[in-house]
């Protein structure tokens, strides 16, 4: 007979809500689940004295120790949602990442917004990396500044954000990020200006031209079709646009940008 027997608690009346991930649970099983994907949120910023409520009214887990670690030990062996190995991984996971340094554990709570699109809240931790550059990789800083910029075109911060690519980009010159460079350069509109970013970063004019030339030519290109989601990616290491997908930024994209960042702000 196997050993495995899983759980089935009923759901409480109604759900509760953590606006910081944009997640809700419900019931026991939903919230051993959110334990264990955004483990990294809890463990920074805790369970709050209104969710500890929630738990106690609804689903009959009373949190006596102030712990946070422990607090998670304690939900997850309430019942038996994750098997004995399970468990195990679990609490291995928890201990490891309970020892990194805070500046690692930073990184990965941004990392976690920017996933779940929480643009604003990814931009203050990446900003808060810059003082801590020392403790990082250089791969690890060029992802960090990359994703700085990604942030802070989101929020329309535009200079900003190509100054974040041009730090990227002076540990080295990866493509991906020489991409998001020149489509925030080009979003802002100005031929001339296109050039002149695009010389920082050792772009002749000519090669500059040829960027520019074939994003516009995508852009023409579906401007009238309906799934802006499906763009194509400009290879500006060739003469004519190819038909691989990307992340180009039009201005469709631009209008879900600024969406995104009004619920985020509301």
């Amino acid at each position: 007979m196997s050993k495995i027997v899983l759980c089935e608690t009923q759901e409480a009346p109604y759900p509760y809500r953590i606006e910081k991930i944009r997640q809700s649970f419900a019931s026991y099983e939903e919230l051993c689940y959110l334990l264990e994907h955004y483990m990294i949120f809890f463990l920074m910023k805790g369970i709050d004295f209104r969710m500890k409520s929630y738990m106690k009214e609804t689903l009959g887990i009373a949190l006596e120790n102030e712990d946070t670690v422990q607090q998670m030990k304690d939900i997850i062996n309430f019942r038996n949602y994750f098997t004995a190995d399970e468990k195990q991984q679990f609490q291995q996971k928890l201990r490891t990442t309970y020892l990194y340094s805070a500046a690692k554990k930073q990184k990965l709570l941004a990392d976690l917004y920017l996933e779940h699109h929480q643009y604003l809240s990814a931009m203050k931790c990446y900003q808060t990396l810059g003082r801590s550059a020392g403790q990082f990789s250089g791969r690890e800083q060029l992802e960090i500044l990359y994703h700085l910029g990604l942030c802070q075109s989101r929020a329309f911060c535009f200079e900003e954000a190509k100054e974040s690519f041009r730090k990227a980009l002076s540990i080295k010159q990866k493509k991906e990020v020489q991409e998001a460079y020149f489509m925030v350069s080009y979003l802002q509109g100005d031929y001339s200006s296109f050039v002149e970013d695009g010389k920082k970063i050792s772009f002749s004019e000519e090669r500059c031209k040829t960027i520019y030339d074939n994003i516009k030519q995508r852009e023409e290109e579906i401007k009238e079709q309906e799934e802006f989601v499906k763009l194509r990616k400009i290879d500006y290491h060739r003469k004519k646009a190819d038909d691989v997908m990307t992340r180009r930024l039009t201005k469709a994209v631009l209008e879900r940008w600024k969406d995104e960042y009004k619920r985020e702000i509301v």
